[in-house]
């Protein structure tokens, strides 16, 4: 992902986001200041980790790699914190996992938006027509899928243990099972 790629990304996804995130929880407020510049220089800087740790500098990372990078970036920099509320007032856990609720729906961006533009330049009608709605999620007994990823996310973070190719293979599979699903969808409308 270049510069061009990220601007997009933040201005069509990421900031329409922080927006909503903003009016529907009014426990957390967003960190002014660069800290669109600092999550961009950190998702350059762990990029080339990632290159490095594939023993090919050279080479493009895929999209899931590149979406989980940014996705560490984003948690890495707490774009959002909580506010200061009065004692014995419980937050909501949407306030506590912001930054992992924005770093999820941004990597799902950025895996998105690298499909819609291979499918537009290879004219892969199927493929658009897939993805078109976004992601869909396997069933979890307790909570939802992107609920217990962002639960997953705050404990990496919370002991230092984030990895980028653990989630990257995250992002494969829910486009994988997003894939999946829609096909048959689409095979039990075609087929009497």
């Amino acid at each position: 992902m270049d510069i061009a790629v990220y601007e997009k990304v933040w201005k069509y996804s990421i900031q329409l986001k922080i927006d909503r995130m903003l009016r529907a929880d009014t426990d957390i407020f967003f960190v002014e200041g660069q800290v669109k510049d600092k999550i961009w220089l950190t998702y350059e800087d762990y990029k080339n980790k990632v290159h490095s740790y594939m023993h090919n500098p050279d080479g493009r990372i895929d999209r899931h790699k590149s979406a989980a990078t940014m996705l560490y970036s984003i948690i890495l920099n707490k774009p959002f914190e909580l506010k200061l509320l009065p004692a014995k007032r419980e937050v909501n856990s949407s306030a506590i996992l912001a930054n992992e609720m924005l770093g999820f729906h941004a990597a799902l961006a950025v895996v998105w938006s690298f499909i819609i533009e291979d499918a537009k330049e290879k004219s892969d009608k199927d493929k658009i027509e897939i993805f078109k709605s976004g992601f869909i999620f396997p069933s979890c007994q307790h909570d939802s899928y992107p609920a217990n990823v962002y639960k997953m996310l705050y404990y990496s973070k919370l002991n230092g243990l984030y990895d980028v190719f653990a989630f990257a293979h995250i992002l494969f599979f829910i486009e994988s099972y997003t894939e999946l699903k829609k096909k048959q969808e689409l095979a039990g409308r075609i087929l009497p």
